[in-house]
């Protein structure tokens, strides 16, 4: 855990203060709130719907990396949002968050993994996309 949050502070203080000496021109049309707006609000409902219904079913388990799929779906509607090329980092991101939390699903099904695997290896694979996503923009 201390790992993780040295990782994430280290990279977010390196692109904060990388951002102060990048001046982005910012061009008109390239953001359209309503897309980002209902990419984040189907996000929210799809969240609740499968938290209820797993929990109704019994399989919590199944929960975080479920979660995990709907946060990385997310990010081809963020990515939708950004036009002119903008947004291909979110392709990327949500690509590889979906095929990660997938397969975790698939091998929580099969009992290749327990829960407790299951939930440290979503976190820490959502974790290293984003944290690769991060370093990308100090590259």
């Amino acid at each position: 855990m201390a790992i993780a949050a040295t990782v994430s502070v280290s990279i977010a203080a390196t692109v904060m203060w990388r951002s102060r000496f990048v001046h982005a021109v910012a061009t008109p049309g390239s953001f359209n709130g309503a897309v980002y707006g209902w990419a984040v609000t189907l996000e929210s409902l799809a969240i609740v719907i499968t938290v209820i219904a797993l929990r109704r079913r019994g399989h919590t388990e199944y929960i975080m990396p479920s979660v995990a799929l709907i946060v990385g779906a997310h990010f081809f509607g963020l990515a939708g949002a950004m036009t002119g090329g903008g947004g291909r980092v979110f392709i990327w991101i949500g690509g590889l968050m979906c095929i990660s939390a997938a397969a975790i699903i698939f091998a929580l099904a099969r009992s290749l993994v327990s829960s407790a695997q299951s939930m440290a290896v979503t976190g820490f694979s959502c974790a290293i996309i984003l944290w690769a996503a991060a370093v990308s923009t100090l590259i």
